[in-house]
């Protein structure tokens, strides 16, 4: 098996560094970490429980005249999409960030008419003038009073750089201290047509998103909103974390080099002696991953708490025989120089094997002595 380097995260970006979850059949929350901003993408393919009818459009002349190129094909959405799958993220949005938040609408265009072949659209600019709050919440009380007239919403905005026909866009910046935006789209990408095309056997796939920008990728608001949504993060988020502990005890089971690289980059104070002599005793003794695990966490704080006598031991002979020397200054004591105990080791081994429960005789070195093991069991066990 190849060797591949361990790396060491902080309990935060474990989970959020860049992952994608899948839900259901439909639905997916991929998460991303940048500096100073995380992303968090909520994606539900809508192809598969709504039609969508789709005529050509004017674009073949109208390219030509227009500096904004438009799409060669006009394509209206069931009204059913906005009332099941749109409306009720009000309540969520109102729920995580406060009633009076409200999510502005930025892009939609609407069909009123008596039939297919016979109506003419209104845009969100167009609702301004009918005393219609340029809001998710106003959009949806217009449809409520004219549901009868209304047949559906149409690709409203065409990218042709990113290849995206919209048909609804609805945002709010700054929502909390650390959410800096909500946003809500329905868009069909010209790029995925052919997915849709082979899975679907529908020409045009829509797609509601809903993107969270925040500050930290773990903030209360932004999972809150997830789990309004009806998403369980934490059942993901502890799901992915055991995979990747699988995965780490399953290399470093397999690898001794892997589990050296583990030790080091986790315990960074066991230096190249200390882990030899972990190593070898876990070879020695066929030990778990989880007992290495619990040794090298048990000799961090050893060490550690060695360092911090000696560096005591070290100032109070400072002041008592030279009160001058290093000025009267504290020097620390570098951890990592100190090499433990090959007894220290062993010690930690058998107190973990008892913590885990692993039934295991621990096979130590000759010339180490039960006495200076259980010496240091004693010392051990106070951590």
């Amino acid at each position: 098996m190849a060797k591949r380097k361990l790396k060491s995260k902080g309990s935060d970006e474990r989970f959020i560094e860049e992952f994608r979850a899948v839900i259901d059949s439909s639905t997916s929350l991929s998460m991303y970490n940048e500096k100073r901003r995380s992303v968090c993408v909520i994606r539900k393919n809508l192809a598969k429980d709504y039609e969508i009818e789709v005529d050509s459009s004017e674009a073949p002349v109208l390219n030509t005249i227009l500096e904004s190129p438009q799409p060669f094909e006009s394509s209206m959405a069931n009204l059913n999409i906005l009332e099941v799958e749109i409306f009720p993220l009000i309540d969520a949005f109102k729920n995580t960030f406060g009633e009076e938040k409200e999510l502005k609408l930025r892009s939609i265009k609407l069909a009123v008419g008596g039939s297919n072949n016979d109506y003419v659209t209104i845009r969100e600019k167009d609702l301004i003038k009918f005393d219609v709050k340029p809001t998710l919440s106003g959009l949806r009380d217009f449809i409520k009073e004219n549901n009868d007239s209304i047949l559906g919403f149409l690709d409203s905005e065409y990218i042709s750089e990113e290849g995206n026909v919209i048909y609804l866009k609805c945002e709010k910046r700054d929502v909390s201290d650390n959410i800096y935006s909500v946003k809500i789209m329905i868009l069909a990408s010209m790029q995925q047509r052919g997915y849709f095309l082979q899975q679907e056997h529908k020409y045009y796939g829509l797609q509601l998103f809903i993107i969270i920008e925040s500050r930290k990728p773990n903030d209360d608001k932004l999972l809150g909103f997830i789990k309004e949504l009806g998403i369980d993060w934490e059942y993901i988020f502890f799901r992915r974390r055991l995979a990747i502990h699988d995965w780490t005890e399953i290399e470093c089971q397999t690898n001794s080099d892997n589990l050296k690289s583990f030790l080091r980059v986790k315990y960074d104070t066991l230096n190249y002696f200390d882990i030899n002599n972990i190593i070898r005793l876990i070879d020695k003794n066929n030990l778990p991953f989880n007992v290495a695990d619990k040794m090298g966490s048990l000799l961090f704080k050893m060490k550690s708490e060695r360092s911090l006598q000696l560096q005591d031991k070290k100032n109070y002979d400072n002041l008592r025989y030279d009160d001058s020397l290093n000025n009267g200054s504290v020097q620390s004591i570098d951890e990592y120089s100190l090499t433990l105990k090959k007894a220290e080791i062993a010690a930690a081994a058998k107190i973990a094997c008892a913590y885990l429960g692993v039934q295991k005789q621990i096979t130590v070195d000759r010339d180490i002595s039960d006495a200076e093991i259980l010496k240091y069991q004693e010392e051990l066990t106070n951590f």
